[in-house]
């Protein structure tokens, strides 16, 4: 299943951690290595609890008003993806991900890691910062 948002544009490949219970002290606690983080929102309050060192991207359900999710993803040189509430109840913890530029993809089958592979491989010359 794949779904259309905003965001930081980017590739990303990861399983969900995915935030639903913001009533604990820290909701982001235990985030394993290169995860996708998904959840309704995320503020920049938020990012004080967050550690973007296991994050490779991020998708949040509602749309980014704010700007706060995009803002973070700039800052720490990953994509999101926001405003894709249709597949709120589709993502658990431990899905396989993909950010695809701005589309999502839930637990793509070989042909389409093999195609955003392809795809993320011509994007890398671009994205280096060799001079």
């Amino acid at each position: 299943m794949t779904a259309r948002g905003t965001g930081v544009r980017g590739f990303a490949k990861g399983k969900a951690f995915v935030i639903n219970d913001f009533s604990r002290r820290n909701p982001f606690e235990g985030i394993p290595a290169g995860s996708i983080l998904v959840a309704p929102a995320i503020t920049l309050s938020d990012s004080a609890m967050i550690d973007f060192r296991k994050v490779v991207g991020m998708v949040t359900f509602e749309p980014d008003t704010d700007g706060d999710v995009c803002l973070l993803a700039r800052g720490m040189g990953i994509p999101a993806i926001t405003g894709v509430a249709e597949v709120s109840h589709r993502i658990v913890s431990g899905d396989r991900l993909l950010i695809r530029n701005l589309d999502v993809v839930i637990n793509p089958d070989l042909e389409t890691v093999m195609e955003f592979e392809e795809l993320r491989a011509a994007a890398s010359p671009q994205l280096r910062l060799d001079f």
